[in-house]
């Protein structure tokens, strides 16, 4: 079945109880879940159809963690908003975000990702970036402590 409202769509992503999509004009569109403030739109009301994300505008890529979403925008920034429990939205805190926020000394960005409780970046000179929830080692800084901001991943010796 078609979603309705959406057309000219470049590229989706899906969180645990959320979609987005990016328009061809650089918009985000949300819908679904919005208990934690995944959809962007400044709420918690869920949405049963395409909302647009208000105030963000050239965005080129973006990505859905479990209950956030982020955006690429043209100048190299990262924006998230959503659930933060763990930093995954980057802006140095553990307040869920309603609205997009930019993430913390974090530019030169090429291509992001977002996992459940944790998102990743590749910056433009190669490195690799990751925030959030670091169970298990996952961000790659060769520790378990959650970071609030972005940390580099770290290569073996």
């Amino acid at each position: 079945m078609k979603v309705q409202g959406l057309d000219s769509v470049i590229t989706v992503a899906a969180g645990s109880d959320h979609s987005l999509a990016l328009k061809s004009d650089g918009t985000v569109w949300a819908w679904g879940s919005n208990l934690d403030g995944q959809l962007g739109d400044g709420s918690t009301t869920n949405h049963f159809t395409p909302i647009q994300v208000p105030d963000l505008d050239s965005v080129v890529a973006i990505g859905a963690g479990g209950n956030n979403g982020l955006a690429l925008k043209s100048d190299g920034t990262v924006w998230a908003w959503g659930a933060n429990w763990y930093g995954q939205v980057g802006d140095g805190s553990t307040i869920d975000r309603t609205a997009p926020v930019k993430v913390s000394d974090l530019d030169s960005v090429v291509a992001i990702a977002g996992g459940d409780y944790h998102s990743l970046a590749v910056k433009k000179d190669g490195t690799v970036w990751a925030w959030g929830y670091n169970g298990d080692g996952r961000l790659g800084d060769k520790t378990t402590e959650s970071r609030l901001s972005p940390v580099q991943v770290l290569e073996l010796p």
